[in-house]
């Protein structure tokens, strides 16, 4: 029952953090849109400058510029006796000290995990649940920015806090041994640090890094404003001042910050649409917490309220990021929602267009069957070989060809000679086949009974059956039989 009562408790966290996720999703769409409107400002408006001079017709304009960094000597920190030359050198101090960390499970048990971490700050151990870690010390020594005292790029003299915004990429890995011993500190390759096993640090063991821009030259993007540089300000109310090391063009450093902007962007919009997604989860959690303790059904009905916070948390993103579109930028929100309109009108459409075309009409009957059938049957009665049977366009209705009586015919009768011939003609059969060099009987057309409606007319081709002479000599006896029969 405690599960069941801290998933009710935490509804209310659920509320809070969708309205969080809302509100951060339109603050994240509206600054976007500032973004949007302010970098096309800066494409309109930039002007590529040489830094050697200063031309004073660009006062008060947004200018891009590169040059090399000049600047009055090295930088040092004099307590540790660290020299370099840059414009900029960072100390970091580091202590290594107890971190709290916890988990609540879904009976709403509370565990608190304590971690040895390295840290540039103290954390205040006052606050952690259980006893036993303690970080009961002090920074050895605080962190520190130096820089120095003029700093130009060209021409172009850096503010103090432009200078301290410059990248420090450079490590330092160059000391003085005798200066570190006298602190109590040994060297360990890029820090000092008081571990007697580097490997194997202790709570409250410090170690200093020192960090410094190695960059020599560097592509700045502001306003003009007399022989220096600040930020510029687009109708929105949004202000940029780009530094970047090396050597770019007013176009190069816009895309910069064009893609920043993106990525900014894109960043909120999945912290947004978590937060939404889990203020649901936290809203539908009573639901999976009664059904957990029904093993299969809880396994189920989890799975079940996972989906559907999904859905319904994304759904809320998606909702508030059109809407935002609508406020911000109404012609493009609402021609967006109107294509997302007319694709659902066409995904609902559609499947019935498809149902439709994949009616088949009605056709007449195909001709192929009743072809295939005639075909076999005059084969059959008049031995035609089926690779030799042409099938012509269709004018009449197909013909079946039945076997006929052969009516007998008696020939004038010549002087000294019976020219009698048989009374019937025996029909050429599969086993026996009689060619012979003779005029074929003349039968008169018999109509017989349509087999089918209809369909094609056939011009058969029958071709010649080649004989064996045995073949031959059996059909010479067979017509000699039947002369004598008719004489008797």
């Amino acid at each position: 029952m405690k599960r069941i009562g801290n998933a009710f408790k935490g509804v209310l966290g659920g509320l809070v953090l969708i309205v969080i996720g809302v509100i951060l999703l339109w603050w994240n769409e509206g600054n976007n849109v500032k973004n949007i409107k302010t970098t096309d400002e800066m494409k309109a408006s930039y002007v590529d400058v040489t830094s050697e001079m200063i031309d004073s017709t660009n006062e008060g304009k947004l200018i891009a510029t590169n040059g090399k960094l000049i600047y009055n000597g090295e930088v040092s920190d004099v307590t540790f006796d660290v020299k370099v030359d840059s414009p900029l050198l960072k100390r970091v101090v580091e202590v290594y000290q107890w971190e709290e960390e916890s988990s609540t499970d879904e009976d709403g048990n509370t565990t608190y995990t304590y971690n040895k971490v390295w840290k540039d700050y103290i954390i205040d151990s006052s606050e952690f649940h259980e006893e036993g870690h303690y970080n009961t010390f002090a920074l050895p020594f605080n962190n520190e920015t130096i820089t120095a005292d003029e700093v130009y790029v060209g021409a172009f003299k850096l503010t103090q806090e432009q200078v301290e915004r410059l990248s420090t990429k450079g490590v330092v890995r160059d000391f003085n041994t005798e200066r570190v011993l006298e602190l109590d500190y040994t060297i360990n390759d890029q820090y000092l640090t008081t571990s007697t096993d580097v490997n194997n640090p202790q709570i409250g063991d410090s170690r200093i890094s020192f960090e410094y821009h190695d960059a020599t030259e560097l592509s700045v993007l502001a306003v003009q404003r007399g022989d220096g540089f600040e930020d510029y300000v687009s109708s929105v109310g949004k202000t940029v001042s780009k530094m970047v090391d090396g050597k770019y063009s007013g176009e190069q450093l816009v895309s910069i910050v064009e893609k920043e902007n993106k990525i900014l962007k894109w960043v909120l919009r999945l912290v947004g649409t978590l937060l939404c997604i889990f203020g649901v989860l936290a809203v539908l959690k009573p639901i999976s917490a009664v059904s957990s303790y029904i093993p299969i059904l809880g396994n189920i009905v989890g799975f079940a309220v996972g989906l559907v916070s999904f859905l319904i948390g994304l759904s809320i993103s998606l909702i508030v990021i059109a809407i935002a579109w609508i406020r911000f930028r109404p012609i493009i929100g609402i021609s967006l929602l109107a294509i997302v309109a007319v694709l659902i009108v066409i995904l609902i459409i559609r499947p019935k267009g498809k149902k439709a075309e994949n009616v088949t009409p009605l056709e007449p009957a195909t001709q192929t069957e009743p072809v295939t059938v005639a075909q076999e049957q005059v084969a059959q009665q008049t031995q035609v070989v089926p690779e030799q049977v042409n099938i012509q366009n269709v004018v009449e209705p197909s013909v079946q060809t039945v076997p006929v009586q052969q009516p007998v015919v008696t020939p004038p009768t010549l002087d000294g000679f019976d020219a009698r011939v048989p009374e019937q003609v025996v029909a050429p059969t599969s086993e026996s086949v009689i060619q012979e060099p003779v005029q074929p009987v003349v039968v008169p057309p018999v109509t017989p009974e349509p087999v089918a409606p209809a369909v094609v007319e056939q011009n058969v081709q029958i071709a010649p059956v080649e004989q064996t002479p045995a073949q031959s000599e059996q059909q010479v006896v067979q017509v000699e039989q039947n002369n004598s029969n008719n004489q008797m």
